[in-house]
């Protein structure tokens, strides 16, 4: 058994504990669906099952103006936030005095990439596609960077690029900015698809040949 398979193994049985879980996250069923009604979001785009699903979690909501803004980019803080959200949704802000040290302190337990743990900054900064890979493998125990990271979520299911029916790289994109619909795609890739909650990447680089070709 290799060591993904393992770690979704061993997860799987910690989820027997509890209610929720260990990713904190309830299974939707078709009934289970909140009804959502943004006015940019028709049921016919490709997102709208999956920002239906993001409300019904409580991961994310809509604006003021009855928008979701579904095509707005998403910053490196606000996609590390949903990320360890989704999973950890208890996470205590311990007092500190931004919304995203909790999540900066988190990731830097975990070792996950950042462009800076402290700097307020890079937080700010658009997210691109390629450093949501390197994170969302980084959640699953491995350690990649740049194309190795694209690689290994296309090779396990954690996302599609912008053919499905044509894996690739280069599809993929990782010097686009991210947007809203596509942060929570990841996370949901990641939930039905990954090991099944944020494990530590490790120190070393993974070695890419591990990972099975697309």
């Amino acid at each position: 058994m290799n060591s993904r398979a393992l770690a979704k193994v061993v997860l799987a049985a910690a989820l027997l504990v509890s209610f929720y879980g260990i990713s904190g996250v309830r299974d939707v069923k078709a009934a289970d669906l909140v009804s959502t009604s943004f006015s940019d979001v028709q049921a016919n785009q490709w997102y709208a099952s999956t920002i239906q699903w993001g409300i019904s979690q409580n991961m994310v909501k809509g604006y003021a103006d009855g928008t979701f803004k579904p095509n707005k980019t998403v910053t490196e803080a606000e996609f590390l936030a949903l990320l360890i959200r989704a999973f950890e949704p208890n996470l205590s802000n311990n007092g500190e005095n931004h919304w995203a040290n909790p999540y900066y302190i988190r990731a830097k337990q975990l070792n996950y990439p950042v462009k800076s743990y402290t700097l307020m900054a890079s937080r700010k900064e658009v997210i691109l596609r390629t450093q949501v890979a390197e994170l969302i493998s980084a959640a699953e125990g491995v350690h990649f960077s740049g194309d190795d990271a694209i690689h290994y979520l296309l090779a396990f299911g954690l996302a599609n690029g912008s053919d499905p029916a044509k894996l690739s790289i280069q599809s993929f994109g990782g010097l686009n900015k991210l947007t809203r619909a596509e942060a929570l795609q990841f996370v949901k890739n990641l939930y039905e698809n990954g090991v099944g909650g944020l494990l530590t990447r490790p120190a070393e680089a993974t070695d890419p040949r591990d990972i099975p070709a697309i």
